[in-house]
């Protein structure tokens, strides 16, 4: 059996290891509005135009601000109103690449000549798969709403956990509403609620800034480790989203702040449970309390 350091060179050595798939530069923030805090790894920093965003980074946006992802493979995505975005790598070869959204706003497109594997948006309570609709997104905490503008996509609804269920195609002009607990309702046009509480420049189309700032890379200011609070959505989220949560943040539980509120949280994410509570190593299938006592 591996010692307890030995367990731990070798959970470095695979952190090491994947670090590259994750690292892996998939876009540009070309719009930055207001405070844009970026969570890559375990640090928190502030992102501005022309950093290059990587899979896996953790973005959210000030309540009265805004932030642009142009990706590699043309699809933009803009976020508004405080929205929080996870990128997500494909999953598999062929896999569809994609973005988990919480809370705020966001406004998605694909440019015209772009190809490539259908982009998914993964939202609470529903998931939708497009290769290039043009779409409208509202995430609150019981209810998400979608407007596609143009384009065609599928809708997936989702269960708090993340577990899929029944799903339908979406044509251009449907507006759909998903509340926990109810299925899917499908209207043929946005409710004026949405249009009304919808950011006013989402009523236009996404204009691309990256040629702009095609000769134009910045590098984002490292602030500090990030803190429980600014990775508390993600830590909360459906246990599919949550899969690689523990071994990336592991080494901030031994900060007092983030443990203790990893412990008060303890059962919205019990994963955690064998970091903060782990089992005694044993010697000989016996614990070292148990022989260093016999020892005495």
């Amino acid at each position: 059996m591996l010692g307890q350091s030995s367990r731990a060179r070798v959970a470095a050595l695979l952190i090491c290891a994947s670090a590259p798939a994750s690292a892996q530069t998939i876009g540009t923030l070309t719009v930055a509005e207001g405070s844009v805090v970026l969570v890559r790894g375990a640090a928190t920093y502030t992102a501005t135009p022309g950093v290059a965003v990587h899979n896996g980074d953790m973005l959210a946006v000030d309540p009265k601000g805004q932030a642009q992802i142009e990706f590699q493979d043309g699809a933009i995505l803009n976020l508004a109103s405080g929205c929080r975005a996870y990128l997500l790598a494909a999953q598999g070869a062929g896999g569809e690449p994609g973005v988990a959204l919480q809370s705020g706003w966001a406004k998605f497109t694909r440019a015209k000549a772009a190809k490539g594997p259908a982009y998914r948006y993964v939202m609470p309570l529903a998931r939708l798969s497009t290769p290039g609709a043009t779409g409208v997104l509202r995430m609150g905490n019981d209810s998400n709403d979608l407007f596609v503008e143009t384009g065609a996509s599928r809708i997936v609804e989702l269960s708090r956990g993340g577990t899929p269920g029944s799903g339908r195609d979406l044509k251009g002009g449907e507006f759909i509403v998903r509340r926990d607990g109810q299925p899917l309702s499908i209207a043929p046009r946005p409710s004026a609620d949405f249009v009304k509480a919808m950011p006013a420049y989402f009523r236009d189309d996404l204009a691309a800034f990256l040629p702009r700032l095609r000769n134009r890379s910045a590098d984002p200011k490292r602030e500090h480790d990030a803190t429980y609070a600014e990775v508390e959505p993600w830590l909360k989220a459906s246990p599919p989203l949550r899969r690689n949560l523990v071994e990336r943040f592991q080494g901030r539980a031994k900060d007092p702040q983030f443990r203790a509120k990893l412990l008060e949280n303890l059962a919205a994410h019990p994963e955690w449970d064998p970091v903060l509570h782990p089992k005694e190593e044993k010697e000989d299938g016996a614990p070292k309390a148990e022989k260093a006592e016999k020892a005495q």
